[in-house]
């Protein structure tokens, strides 16, 4: 998970991992920005195009890039692979919370007070990753018929999503199926 946390209209993240041939949009969420790229294993240098300047993050990790200036790094062992203890360490990291009980059993005791996972945050949660890839999200490739939509996953069913307003118009969606055939409903607001 990529976040960029400060000024910014668009937002974007170009990296060493496909050497640098393309940007990958980052979504707005509150004030903060977010991306999901699947990395390989290794070191992977990046940047983030603000505003259409390249930038580097002042809070995460900073080398001498091999193109020229500063760069981002990240690093991907090959024990970041395994999901579950990746959901976990990024759970900690975004709550700083670590659990009470690490070896996952029950208990009867009732733990102090301010302890353990807090349920009030500042802000709504996270939109979890496989519901920001909508048809509404979603540009038809130039080699592709604009009027013939890519099949949607079963994550994204029975779901009202909505686009930034731009240009006066609110725009809402929402996908359904009828045995094979799927149907997306949008609907045109002006404001």
């Amino acid at each position: 998970v990529f976040k960029w946390k400060g000024q910014g209209d668009k937002v974007f993240l170009s990296g060493s991992y496909d050497n640098w041939s393309t940007k990958l949009p980052l979504v707005r969420s509150g004030s903060e920005f977010f991306t999901i790229k699947e990395l390989p294993q290794g070191t992977h240098e990046y940047r983030y195009l603000v505003d259409n300047e390249w930038v580097v993050h002042k809070n995460e990790p900073i080398v001498d890039g091999k193109i020229g200036g500063q760069c981002n790094v990240v690093t991907v062992n090959r024990t970041d692979c395994d999901i579950f203890a990746a959901l976990s360490a990024d759970d900690i990291r975004s709550t700083g919370v670590v659990p009470l009980c690490t070896n996952s059993g029950w208990t009867q005791d009732v733990p102090p007070r301010g302890t353990g996972y807090t349920f009030m945050r500042s802000g709504p949660p996270l939109l979890p990753p496989h519901l920001s890839n909508t048809i509404l999200n979603l540009e038809t490739p130039p080699q592709c018929d604009p009027t013939i939509l890519v099949q949607p996953t079963h994550v994204v069913l029975n779901h009202l999503y909505t686009l930034s307003i731009k240009d006066g118009v609110l725009v809402l969606g929402t996908t359904y199926r009828y045995r094979k055939k799927y149907v997306t409903a949008v609907l045109y607001k002006p404001i």
